[in-house]
């Protein structure tokens, strides 16, 4: 969390939020959330899904604009020049993981293997039965399991060079390593942010799947922070790109970037929500998923 002070105003009053050497922490600040009991509408449920799709996808490269994320998922359609069928599928993949994820929220799912899988499945699955993947499927991929043959992780270095770098795991180890990774996180003594960033950073470089690992890794995040009950949030975050934190905190030996980023986060969002707490209308609903 960054240093200084954050104000948050309500009515007429102030809720003072300083970082972890203050008298109040974001732990503080999730409580004074958690008072407030705050829904949302249909249309701003629907906004937000929208821009979670079109904010963690758009980190992978896809091209479509929120307009167009927002249509695919109310319609399944989208209008426009050169729309690559590829951004179409991530779309609806994507839709597809974030609501089972609330789901699993919602039912107090724990974290496991199958989740983790599903989760990624989910994202990636309409474009391998669309024939994407042609090359892992013929090495005998299937569907909703771990990697099948050896990837590596690329990294784009400061000065431009492409550097490659082998994964933490091997098809062949793949499902113990990602077993012990979950007891690691369950027996751990942190709190769910430091949990949360740790099992982001070694989804990533664990590479346990044949693609889609970041965008499982930030749905994860989600995850294990909205069962804590933070509030669902985005990947925008002005200009600041989730990936090259990834990368920078694992070559430059920065710990604690992915960390800060879920706390920054998570902390604008609630204070969006608390703003808008004080302005809402009683005929608000409470949280619908979008199935």
């Amino acid at each position: 969390m960054r240093a200084g002070i954050l104000l948050v105003q309500k009515k007429s009053v102030m809720f003072v939020l300083k970082n972890k050497m203050g008298t109040m922490s974001i732990f503080n600040l999730l409580e004074k959330y958690k008072e407030e009991s705050i829904v949302l509408s249909l249309e701003q449920e629907r906004e937000l899904i929208a821009k979670y799709i079109h904010s963690t996808n758009k980190l992978e490269g896809n091209t479509l604009t929120l307009a167009q994320t927002q249509s695919i998922i109310e319609s399944g359609q989208v209008s426009g020049d050169n729309i690559k069928t590829r951004d179409i599928l991530e779309q609806k993949g994507t839709y597809k993981a974030l609501i089972r994820m609330m789901k699993a929220v919602s039912e107090n799912e724990p974290l496991s293997v199958e989740l983790i899988k599903e989760l990624n499945w989910l994202t990636i699955g309409s474009l391998f039965q669309d024939d994407y993947y042609l090359g892992y499927k013929e090495k005998g991929q299937k569907y909703g399991d771990f990697k099948i043959k050896n990837n590596r992780i690329m990294i784009v270095t400061s000065d431009k060079k492409e550097v490659f770098i082998e994964p933490l795991s091997a098809p062949d180890n793949v499902l113990i390593n990602m077993k012990m990774l979950i007891q690691r996180i369950q027996n751990s003594e942190k709190d769910v942010i430091e949990k949360a960033a740790f099992l982001a950073q070694e989804i990533w470089l664990n590479q346990p799947f044949i693609d889609g690992n970041k965008r499982t890794a930030r749905l994860l995040i989600n995850f294990m922070t909205m069962k804590e009950g933070f509030p669902l949030f985005t990947y925008e975050n002005k200009g600041v790109f989730f990936n090259d934190m990834l990368v920078r905190q694992y070559t430059e030996r920065k710990p604690g970037l992915i960390q800060k980023f879920i706390s920054e986060s998570l902390e604008n969002r609630m204070n969006e929500l608390l703003d808008f707490g004080n302005r809402k209308s009683q005929d608000f609903k409470g949280f619908r998923f979008l199935l």
